[in-house]
């Protein structure tokens, strides 16, 4: 009776002391534990994130359309941002841009920059502007002002470049359908300068 009597004393202080000793190891646990540093950034690899993030940058923007004659024109650009004081107005960078037209021409348009004008359709290109057709032209200027909604494009300085005849220079250069009816013509007016060189 003794032995039973002992026994159920230890199994009730084990009742307790199992309890207690869980939480004393838990608690342990819990205040040994390391605390987390709440004032540590999250790491980011990329430096200019939170640049982007407070300039509301785009990456890779597309925009694309067609004419009332079926010409396709898209423009792409590396990254775009919209202008903070101004609405319809974005800048982008590094811009692409090509046009293919009815008449199986495609045109090609690079440059450093653009603003991009969403009310008046339109964009500036800026810097390193260079126009590529398929046709065999090649023209080079720092400003360049195109539609977005029509085939238009016109040069605001001087240009340089080489075609099919020779290489040219001239103050203006303009990209336009005059008539409307699709035939795409390129334009050179003040000064035109063209060194013919003759095929072998």
């Amino acid at each position: 009776m003794a032995r039973d009597s002992m026994h159920s004393r230890v199994i009730a202080w084990l009742k307790i002391l199992l309890p207690l000793a869980a939480l004393s190891l838990l608690s342990t646990v819990f205040l040994l534990s390391k605390p987390a540093d709440r004032g540590t950034d999250i790491p980011f690899s990329d430096p200019g994130i939170h640049t982007r993030a407070e300039q509301q940058q785009i990456t890779a923007p597309s925009f694309s359309g067609t004419t009332a004659k079926g010409d396709v024109l898209s423009f792409t650009a590396d990254t775009a941002r919209p202008d903070p004081d101004t609405d319809g107005i974005a800048y982008a960078r590094n811009l692409s841009a090509r046009i293919n037209l009815i008449d199986g021409t495609t045109v090609f348009i690079t440059a450093d920059s653009a603003e991009i004008n969403e009310p008046d359709n339109s964009a500036l290109l800026i810097g390193g502007v260079e126009l590529l057709s398929s046709n065999g032209y090649e023209v080079h200027t720092e400003k360049l002002r195109s539609s977005l909604d029509a085939v238009h494009a016109e040069s605001l300085g001087p240009i340089s470049g080489s075609g099919p005849a020779g290489t040219f220079t001239a103050g203006k250069m303009v990209l336009t359908d005059p008539e409307g009816d699709g035939n795409v013509q390129m334009l050179f007016t003040d000064g035109v300068k063209l060194v013919y060189v003759p095929e072998d």
